[in-house]
């Protein structure tokens, strides 16, 4: 009998420890086995991330929409322009430092980049450029010094007519501007002074937001955004020896303990509600029986 129970206790912790594996590893095992690290100023992406896309045919999209505008000709014409490449390298590190080094050349400067480490040590990220708009083609072509470009993209979209339409309305409220600041001068009642003040202040705040798109519009056009993902290939190791095994050991175990008091944490509250219902209708018993 006693060695019955002794089974029934080692077929038990072992049960307990299977099923605290398994819910370890649904909840925390992506959280275990990833690395984040941030290369650079800007914002890291979660663990677990997967890398760029990869694609074995390079292709290249260029869209653009323009408009026909009466007002500005060809060299005026303020176009939009964003550009995105995923491209496998040998060396993240040279290459990240070859991007910075090409968007020098072309007069331009980084926003954001970040790096991630995957869990065979591979490492990959993102590096989002500004290039000035007339160089902004050659850059994208420039990039095939990096490494093996899977894909890439460019789209331009044309805001002239916009441009030009914002700029038509914010001189005509200045002008509306310049006569109520006339009529303010020229006014004595202090209602047509508070009349004419609500309507000044109407228009400078329409003034102030034309300025800002207008700003938004100068600071987009100029400079070009480019999205570069750069990944390092994965690579392809066997590890059979004591160290890695214990390694994955220790790494078992943990998920084992930490899904056991998931489960403890789910299962104890139900435990607990359970037995102070039982003793709730025990007591009830026992006070009818009387």
């Amino acid at each position: 009998m006693r060695k019955s129970y002794i089974i029934l206790s080692v077929i038990g912790i072992i049960g307990i420890l299977i099923a605290g594996f398994f819910v370890g590893s649904i909840f925390l095992g992506s959280n275990l086995y990833s690395k984040r690290v941030t290369y650079e100023e800007g914002i890291a992406l979660p663990g677990g991330y997967g890398g760029s896309p990869r694609s074995d045919v390079y292709s290249k999209t260029v869209t653009q929409s323009y408009t026909e505008s009466r007002n500005l000709n060809s060299i005026d014409r303020k176009v939009v322009k964003n550009g995105n490449a995923n491209i496998e390298v040998e060396n993240f590190d040279y290459s990240i430092a070859k991007i910075k080094e090409l968007t020098s050349n072309f007069g331009g400067f980084v926003t954001n980049s970040n790096m991630w480490i995957s869990g065979s040590d591979t490492k990959s990220g993102n590096i989002t450029v500004k290039i000035p708009e007339n160089k902004f083609e050659e850059f994208g072509d420039s990039l095939n010094q990096i490494g093996m470009i899977k894909s890439k993209d460019t789209s331009a979209y044309d805001v002239t007519e916009e441009y030009v339409d914002l700029q038509a309305r914010l001189k005509n409220l200045r002008n509306q501007e310049k006569r109520y600041n006339e009529l303010l001068i020229m006014a004595k009642d202090v209602q047509d002074v508070l009349a004419i003040e609500v309507q000044l202040g109407r228009i400078r705040g329409e003034i102030e937001s034309y300025e800002g798109r207008i700003k938004y519009l100068d600071n987009t056009t100029s400079f070009g955004t480019f999205y570069i993902n750069i990944y390092e290939p994965q690579k392809v190791v066997h590890k059979w020896g004591i160290k890695n095994a214990f390694d994955r050991a220790i790494d078992a175990f943990i998920l084992s303990i930490a899904g056991i008091i998931i489960l403890g944490g789910f299962f104890i509250p139900i435990l607990i509600l359970i037995g102070v219902v039982y003793l709730i209708v025990k007591y009830v018993k026992k006070r009818v029986k009387k």
